[in-house]
């Protein structure tokens, strides 16, 4: 257990259960937080009763300006500063070999904060299930009412349903002969029946009289049926007379008749909330004559990458600089599926970061970062997320690539934070942040999630997968293509080129070999 006392603080100072499989960030701060006990009185652990000590690890404040120290297993990272991290597996150490491991990393008398953070030990699974609940969770999208003709591709934000019958009335499908079926007994190629034709109907005619039995009506495709005729006979079944015709076939009733309402009904539903509306939705709404619908507000998100290397695209480039290919790439996809983006990048520096990210959270729904996950020197996400008093939704994700993620909500508002390399990025921009962000604009559940299918590999994968692992790839027609004839190399984070013209992730479970062609594999199809 984590206790916030004496100056001892979680996320967002809060009390928080520390599993062994998570661990704890110890981050050197140059502030006025009570100084935690320095080495030299360390060895007081020694002084604790064994019965004291719980079954599970974790850290424990005693009195201000004391910590104790137990472990039950797992890794404890320590670092002299937020950008130099080593190391200690201490499964097997007792209090007394664990203070002496550290004896002489840290100096007495610093002052230290300590926060937790997790490691990457939620499943896939885990992870999309937490965003879609905190997406879920947040406000309601304000809603707008758009013409018909921009309504395609939004969200609706209610029930739509229809408000008439469609077609509003019996109507012929065909060009040919509006007819009483009893007429037509008897007739054939070499038996044909002669009728008179009293009245002639195109599309748009309303019938003036009702058909008289024993004649025929000659009709339009989508003209209504006249009152009196049950069956319509297509053209091509008759001479095509216009004073008379003769008929070469015999019709049952209702034979070739579109009924009132046989399209939809009244009052049937067309659209659900949160159904995005396609261009058959926006049709059969012309079609009951309604010429606008509610829809929800797109959402606004903050695209930031962070790194001192990256220039903008149009800037001369230098050595050492590379342009910035994952912020504009992501907020490409996300303009695709409809948001509005605001896009920037910023240098590694955790004040800036923090000062960027707060700026976008004030005219943005959400913000997604790249860069600044891990454990490298300059990696200071976890620090801004803390500095912003987000609350962790999750912080990692047990896959390749990808794993340092991090999600988190700052007040009514979500932050994803992916990695800087190019396909991780990619890859959980389409695992979890596309999914939560358009459960958070108002789309139902069912419409966000990627959906899982197995398909057969064309090409292989050479590499074992001691982890879950994603690999981008194609799919088409129940086949699965693995770009890069199955070279691993073309698989690492850092490659972009590969995502071209991939439309899926193939999900290569942990414990894995290598994977051949014509093996199934699970597909996760991106969200359209």
């Amino acid at each position: 257990m984590l206790r916030a006392n004496a100056g001892i603080q979680g996320w967002q100072g809060k009390p928080g259960r520390l599993p062994a499989e998570e661990t704890l960030q110890f981050e050197k701060k140059n502030s006025s937080h009570p100084p935690f006990r320095s080495v030299a009185s360390l060895p007081l652990l020694q002084q604790r009763k064994r019965k004291r000590l719980p079954r599970r690890g974790g850290l424990q404040a005693a009195a201000p300006g004391h910590v104790r120290f137990f472990f039950c297993g797992g890794v404890l990272i320590f670092g002299q500063n937020v950008s130099a991290f080593f190391h200690l597996p201490i499964e097997k150490r007792s209090p007394r070999e664990f203070v002496r491991a550290i004896a002489g990393k840290l100096c007495p008398g610093e002052r230290w904060r300590i926060f937790a953070m997790k490691q990457p030990f939620c499943t896939p699974a885990q992870a999309l299930r937490r965003v879609l609940d905190a997406a879920a969770a947040l406000p309601v999208p304000a809603t707008e009412r758009v013409p018909l003709d921009d309504a395609c591709g939004r969200i609706a934000a209610r029930d739509l349903c229809a408000r008439m019958d469609q077609p509003p009335f019996d109507r012929s499908p065909l060009d040919g002969y509006a007819l009483h079926s009893a007429d037509t007994a008897g007739a054939g190629e070499k038996t044909p029946i002669t009728l008179p034709v009293v009245m002639k109907l195109y599309a748009g005619d309303a019938p003036a009289a009702t058909l008289p039995a024993g004649c025929a009506a000659r009709i339009m495709t989508g003209a209504p049926l006249p009152p009196g005729a049950d069956c319509i006979l297509m053209q091509e079944l008759t001479d095509s007379g216009e004073e008379q015709v003769r008929i070469y076939a015999r019709l049952q009733p209702n034979a070739n008749v579109v009924f009132r309402g046989e399209d939809i009904a009244a009052g049937a539903p067309i659209a659900a909330a949160g159904t995005v509306l396609t261009p058959a939705h926006i049709g059969v709404l012309a079609g009951q004559g309604i010429p606008d619908a509610e829809v929800f507000r797109p959402l606004t998100v903050g695209v930031l990458a962070t790194g001192s290397e990256l220039l903008e695209a149009g800037e001369a480039w230098a050595p050492g600089k590379i342009y910035d290919a994952n912020g504009i790439q992501n907020a490409a996809r996300l303009r695709q599926l409809g948001f509005a983006v605001e896009r920037t990048h910023c240098s590694d520096d955790p004040e800036e970061i923090a000062a960027r990210m707060k700026d976008l959270l004030t005219r943005c729904d959400a913000v997604i970062t790249s860069g600044g996950v891990s454990v490298g020197q300059k990696d200071y996400l976890p620090t801004v997320l803390e500095m912003l008093h987000a609350e962790p939704v999750f912080a990692g994700v047990a896959q390749k690539p990808g794993s340092p993620m991090i999600a988190a909500q700052v007040g009514e508002k979500l932050v994803f934070c992916l990695s800087g390399n190019p396909f991780a990025a990619a890859a959980t921009l389409e695992q979890y942040a596309v999914p939560a962000l358009l459960r958070a604009a108002g789309r139902r559940e069912e419409d966000c999630i990627p959906v899982h299918t197995r398909g057969r590999l064309t090409t292989g994968f050479s590499k074992p997968s001691k982890g879950t692992r994603f690999l981008r790839a194609r799919a088409l027609g129940g086949l699965v293509e693995i770009p890069g004839e199955g070279n691993a190399e073309a698989h690492s984070s850092g490659s972009l080129s590969a995502m071209m013209g991939c439309n899926c992730l193939v999900e290569l479970p942990a414990g894995s070999g290598p994977v051949a062609p014509g093996e199934e594999v699970e597909v996760l199809n991106f969200v359209q």
